[in-house]
């Protein structure tokens, strides 16, 4: 029998551990002196430039895998086109990340931008993303450069300059905020100007990003110019980090998914202090019990001038503590668990000087569509739009021209703003009274449904992408959902108000965990079906059908809509009344 290894009944930390000790991912990030190089094999290495400068010049249809872990940070996923099987056995592809925090407000020229580097570098859409983010999807090899590059110098500064660096990796990702923060007419705030903080603070400062993207051919360098990263060290954190702000009267961010989130605590319209929630995150693995989705738990309230410090010493206990060779427990919502609230608590306090209040929690609002028209905070008569984009894929099919639309919209409506909600729609801001009537007939010319139109199942689903394009995918999501919600609608079930989420694999980027009802993949045409979920995102929702096929799967969403519609006299909300009764009870068809 082999020696039992020191650390196999304990966590691996870098306090405890060398990286030789830690996964290959962990002596991948070791090795790359921030982010520079690409470590071949035990003796050789070499930097990441020569990978991306091999697919420019076409010598590559795609980087190694040892580059694919040092690219994610860069915001890029390498991908290979799946068939139907599964089988990864097409083109190369990238995905693309663009970073903007808080749903970022995109002025005309940055939309523009966007959606033209689309037509000339991607697939010619733009995917809206659960976490307010803008992702470039069908990237090849040679455009990978051309679009980082164009991303990074074409569009101007807006508050936080667009970026992919850390929109993927072990670092913080992108900062979420409610989209209606300083938008909404009965209490406008500025929690968005926080995120903007964090995101800034928290971005990455290895020089290694711009010395492979933005560098020109006299710029090139053989090292790295600064590897030092104060914030995440030579290995950065043992997992993504994810950080956001709720609104008192929207919690589409999903507070409690968080690794860390705050909530304003108002009196009238004056914030009072920040409650603190960390430890939230929803992937899990198949098979393994060990992981989980779990919620944020409640620490305490702390003052406005320190939530940007509250981030950076949660980052740094779990870059200290965080477990560094089983990546799939390596997320801070198993490494505050594992040393404990109170434990976290005192160190906050005492070591980086935290003044963390003990206080009942307030309550967590509602998770919110923002469609339809709203009157907009400030001076002047002016409102704000949401625009539901199925599933956040804005591009053009053949009747409705969703890219075309927007497009049209923010090249003639002067000083309009284009946000990013956590449900992929998206929020027109500043429209002028006098503008809303064109707006409207702009949509319909275009074959856009708009608020009434929209029906009441479909506002608030959404789905990942999933297969053909993601690695982790175990089946559709995208390219399935509407057509479920279609068979809803034809069963006369289209204006039941329920939440539904459904994801490619349980890793979960579009949330099922915490909707009134969730799909997971499990496999081809193999689903996990959840159910009861709160509409505040406070609860999880439980397995109700561990493994359905799709047929299977139609028939179930149809038994518990009309359940909800029929079965419900309380008239409780879908996610309260799937919760409260009994799984024997909601299989009964």
């Amino acid at each position: 029998m082999a020696p039992k290894h020191p650390h196999d009944a304990g966590p691996v930390t870098l306090a405890n551990a060398s990286a030789a000790e830690m996964s290959t991912v962990e002596r991948l990030k070791h090795a790359s002196e921030g982010l520079f190089y690409v470590q071949s094999t035990h003796e050789s290495r070499h930097t990441m430039r020569s990978e991306i400068d091999a697919l420019s010049a076409r010598e590559a249809e795609t980087i190694s895998e040892h580059a694919k872990e040092i690219a994610k940070h860069f915001g890029i996923y390498k991908q290979r086109e799946r068939n139907e099987s599964g089988k990864k056995d097409g083109d190369f592809i990238f995905m693309v990340r663009v970073k903007n925090p808080a749903g970022g407000e995109l002025t005309p020229a940055q939309w523009l931008a966007l959606d033209e580097a689309a037509a000339r570098f991607a697939d010619g859409s733009l995917r809206l993303t659960a976490r307010q983010g803008v992702q470039f999807h069908y990237v090849r090899g040679h455009n990978l450069h051309p679009l980082i590059r164009d991303i990074n110098t074409s569009y101007s500064n807006n508050g936080c300059q667009l970026t992919t660096l850390g929109a993927c990796g072990d670092v913080n990702r992108n900062t979420v905020a409610s989209p209606i923060d300083d938008l909404d007419a009965e209490l406008p705030l500025d929690s968005h100007e926080l995120a903007h903080a964090v995101a800034r603070e928290m971005t990455p400062r290895s020089s290694a990003y711009y010395q492979v993207f933005l560098a020109d051919e006299s710029g090139q360098q053989i090292a790295p110019l600064n590897s030092e990263e104060p914030i995440y060290g030579a290995q950065y954190l043992p997992r993504k980090f994810k950080v956001g702000f709720a609104h008192p009267h929207d919690n589409s961010v999903d507070l409690l998914t968080q690794d860390v989130g705050f909530i304003p605590r108002v009196s009238g319209r004056e914030v009072t202090g920040y409650d603190l929630y960390s430890g939230g995150g929803l992937g899990a693995t198949h098979n393994q019990p060990d992981t989980m989705p779990l919620l944020a738990l409640f620490l305490g309230v702390v003052q406005r001038d320190q939530v940007l410090d509250t981030v950076l010493a949660i980052a740094a206990i779990q870059r200290e503590h965080g477990e560094r060779r089983n990546r799939r427990v390596a997320r801070w919502k198993y490494t505050i668990r594992r040393i404990g609230v109170a434990a976290v608590k005192e160190t906050l306090r005492q070591r980086f000087e935290i003044a963390l209040e003990d206080a009942e929690p307030v309550p967590i609002p509602p998770v919110r569509d923002h469609l339809g028209w709203y009157p907009e905070a400030g001076a002047g008569d002016h409102l704000y739009a949401g625009i539901m984009i199925p599933n956040g894929r804005v591009h053009d099919e053949a009747t409705v021209r969703y890219r075309s639309a927007i497009r049209r919209i923010v090249s003639e409506v002067e000083a309009i703003g284009v946000r990013v909600t956590p449900n992929q729609h998206l929020i027109l801001a500043h429209v002028p009274a006098a503008r809303r009537e064109w707006i409207e007939r702009t949509l319909a010319e275009h074959g856009v449904p708009f608020d009434g139109e929209v029906a009441q199942i479909r506002r608030l689903a959404m789905a990942c992408p999933a297969k053909p394009t993601c690695g982790l995918a175990m089946t559709h999501a995208e390219r399935v959902l509407p057509r479920y919600l279609a068979e809803l609608e034809a069963a006369g079930l289209g204006d039941i108000d329920v939440i539904i989420r459904m994801a490619g694999c349980p890793n979960s980027c579009s949330r099922p965990p915490t909707a009134e009802i969730g799909i997971i993949g499990y496999g081809k045409n193999d689903y996990v079906l959840m159910v009861g979920g709160a509409r505040n995102g406070s609860r999880l929702a439980r397995v109700l059908y561990p493994r359905l096929g799709e047929s299977e799967l139609i028939e179930a969403l149809k038994s518990l809509v009309r359940a909800i519609r029929d079965r419900n006299p309380r008239r409780l909300s879908a996610g309260d009344y799937l919760d409260q009764t009994p799984d024997a009870e909601l299989k009964t068809r």
